[in-house]
């Protein structure tokens, strides 16, 4: 369905969506090519430092677990507020931490507040699309929040060869500024559009048990899950898979890794010609299988074959670049069977999505040999998870009988018909 108020312009929603959702990447990807750099001021080594993204992700996790819920009932400006505030604080507090440990604690913090503001980016999409329609904005959303991840290892560079680690921090404080104005002064309550959770408050965290048991819309969940998995494992271990292993300078690190968010901003522009002639499902079926297959060529061309540079980042992009049709189409596909707790199934989604990229860092930087085994393990046990979900769990919701008015009536079928949103 399409919006319904003609005052809502989806192009310029999804800009301000887009623009508060990546809150995330910069807040991950600016910092990557300065990790080097801040273990060395810590007296840390590398992978202590990288722990911090794990830490984030937790923090991420949580922050939309509890704002999730919170935004269904009273609303999505209120929670995304607080969380940018939450995150203007902390990034501001992270430019004065002198270990690693601190560095740990303020990310965590800081992540609570980016889950709070990110949360309520799904949300809202649901509070105003269904199905494809629903798919294509969050396809918009996606390319246009891929901007982010593409230039914040390049501005990351550049701050730490003109300045140091700190200013990447400093930039943080000033975008989160920038946004907490944007979403005061532009954002509207989507709410408004569906009706609000209406139980009672203490029941409100018992709709995530709902939720839990639509085992088909589950499905959806953990395909998104396991295939983003894949992208946070390459994501925890890309310093030292580059800059480490391969010996790649700092200052060409954000290049290899930009070659990444093409690849996904060409998938992403690939999904609306393909909604035309399939459905989500059936993109997202293709895309888990090909990122897969290219996980299971890297695997074997880095721990069976000689690894060079040259062999392992096509596959990667590959791998990595499939996000842009999984994420869209899985989103789509399960926040279909949650039109009036949208906050909540955004929340379980997202804080299962980088709890397990944050599980993934943890085991990879605990296994942590020296080699390239662990990240490739890892990539491919999730890129298999992705698969089997998408195939074995995962089931479309069937059109719901109101918007199809060529199909039979219920009483010619016997089927009981669905209520109408």
């Amino acid at each position: 369905m399409n919006a319904p108020s003609t005052d809502l312009n989806p192009k310029r929603l999804a800009l301000l969506l887009a623009a508060l959702i990546a809150t995330a990447p910069f807040a991950i990807d600016t910092y990557l090519p300065a990790i080097p750099a801040m273990a060395a001021d810590f007296g840390a080594s590398t992978h202590a430092v990288e722990v911090s993204i794990s830490t984030f992700l937790i923090g991420f996790a949580l922050g939309q677990l509890v704002g999730g819920p919170i935004s269904d009932r009273i609303g999505r400006r209120p929670i995304a507020l607080t969380g940018l505030v939450i995150y203007v604080i902390t990034s501001a507090i992270i430019t004065g931490v002198e270990s690693s440990f601190s560095l740990n604690i303020m990310r965590f913090l800081q992540a609570i507040g980016g889950g709070f503001a990110l949360v309520v980016v799904g949300a809202s999409v649901r509070d105003l699309y269904d199905g494809k329609e629903a798919a294509r904005m969050f396809a918009l959303i996606a390319v246009i929040m891929l901007i982010a991840p593409l230039v914040a290892p390049t501005v990351g560079s550049a701050l730490l060869v003109w300045f140091n680690w700190q200013a990447i921090f400093i930039l943080l404080v000033v975008y989160g500024s920038a946004m907490l104005l944007l979403v005061w002064f532009k954002m509207p309550e989507t709410t408004k559009y569906r009706p609000r959770y209406a139980g009672p408050a203490r029941r409100i965290w018992w709709t995530y048990l709902g939720v839990l048991r639509t085992r088909k819309a589950v499905g959806f969940m953990l395909t998104h899950t396991g295939a983003s998995a894949v992208m946070f494992s390459f994501l925890t271990d890309s310093p030292f898979m580059y800059i480490d292993f391969f010996g790649v300078s700092p200052a060409v690190f954000p290049y290899l890794f930009g070659c990444n968010v093409i690849v996904i901003v060409i998938c992403n522009r690939l999904n609306n010609p393909l909604l035309r002639r399939l459905e989500c499902h059936q993109i997202l079926i293709i895309a888990a299988g090909i990122q897969l297959a290219a996980v299971i060529c890297l695997f074997l061309a880095i721990n069976v074959f000689e690894p060079t540079l040259y062999t392992v980042v096509p596959f990667v992009m590959v791998a990595v670049g499939m996000i842009g049709l999984t994420a869209p189409n899985a989103t789509a596909s399960f926040m279909q069977y949650f039109p009036h707790i949208g906050g909540t199934a955004t929340a379980l989604m997202g804080s299962i999505q980088f709890a397990t990229g944050a599980f993934a860092g943890m085991l990879i930087g605990h296994f942590h040999d020296g080699t390239l085994l662990p990240v490739t393990i890892s990539m491919l046990g999730f890129a298999i998870f992705a698969n089997l979900m998408v195939n074995f769990v995962a089931e479309p919701k069937q059109p719901e009988a109101t918007y199809d008015f060529n199909a039979p009536t219920p009483s010619d079928t016997g089927a009981k018909p669905v209520s109408a949103e």
